[in-house]
């Protein structure tokens, strides 16, 4: 029994160093097959990498040529032809025309500060005083006798109650209005007035007159004849609230109607 028991755990031990034995030469086989394939994937990167640069070596560089191909190209000055020159030249002076062309259209159609200058007639002033309200159609000015903001499209000259009333320039009395009458461009409300027309496109109108008129309608009149006093006919613009005064009116021809303009710009 005893000699069986040593050859069993002598058996025992054995299987044991034997196991550990395998155990090794297999990490020893995986060890060594692990470096030969390191070994050789390092050798194929390298081979791999010699290849690409030798052949990158070959190649011809393309790039530089571009470059120089297209320096040529900026560097070439275009050679006009005979025709090409004629071309251009009409086109130049097309251009200039169209610019002049489109600048004296502006000018044309550009506001004038003043309608006086194509009309040469100057206008005498109707009343000795002092304009105390201006022309103005487009900004509002406050009515003291409405108490409201208008445009007022005509001038205000203050005078006495009584004033003479004299025509601006020769013409001929075109009619005597009362203050029910309305006339285009011209508010209701500014009295008895007389129109005067000029035969240049102008109309001058007398406005806050009072009843004791001097002339009538188709009579001729002299620059500075009496046509009437300053009376205080006017709704529009009370004396009592206004003071005295005499609206006075400028009319201009456009096409078959008058319009109001500034008459400032025709006193002198």
């Amino acid at each position: 029994m005893g000699i069986k028991n040593m050859f069993k755990k002598s058996s025992k031990i054995f299987d044991r160093e034997g196991f550990y034995v395998v155990l090794f030469v297999c990490l020893c086989i995986v060890a060594v097959t692990a470096v030969y394939i390191s070994k050789n994937n390092g050798s194929t990167a390298r081979k791999s990498a010699e290849s690409q640069k030798q052949q990158q070596m070959q190649q011809p560089d393309t790039s530089q040529p571009q470059f120089v191909e297209e320096d040529k190209k900026v560097n070439e000055t275009p050679v006009l032809k005979q025709e090409d020159k004629k071309v251009t030249t009409v086109e130049k002076n097309t251009t200039e025309k169209t610019a002049s062309d489109k600048g004296t259209t502006n000018n044309k159609s550009a506001p004038s500060k003043t309608v006086a200058s194509s009309i040469s007639l100057k206008l005498d002033m109707p009343v000795a005083g002092e304009i105390v309200k201006k022309f103005d159609k487009e900004n509002l000015q406050f009515s003291n006798t409405m108490q409201q903001w208008e445009t007022h499209e005509g001038v205000d000259i203050a005078c006495d109650l009584g004033c003479e009333v004299k025509a601006s320039a020769n013409g001929k009395v075109v009619d005597v209005l009362d203050d029910n009458t309305l006339i285009p461009g011209i508010k209701a409300g500014y009295g008895l007035k007389v129109i005067i027309d000029h035969e240049n496109g102008l109309r001058t109108v007398y406005c806050n007159l009072d009843s004791d008129v001097k002339v009538k309608k188709g009579d001729t009149v002299k620059k500075g004849q009496v046509i009437g006093v300053v009376g205080d006919t006017a709704v529009r613009e009370s004396v009592a609230v206004e003071g005295s005064h005499l609206h006075f009116v400028v009319l201009k021809k456009s096409g078959k109607d008058y319009i109001t303009v500034d008459p400032q710009d025709f006193l002198h």
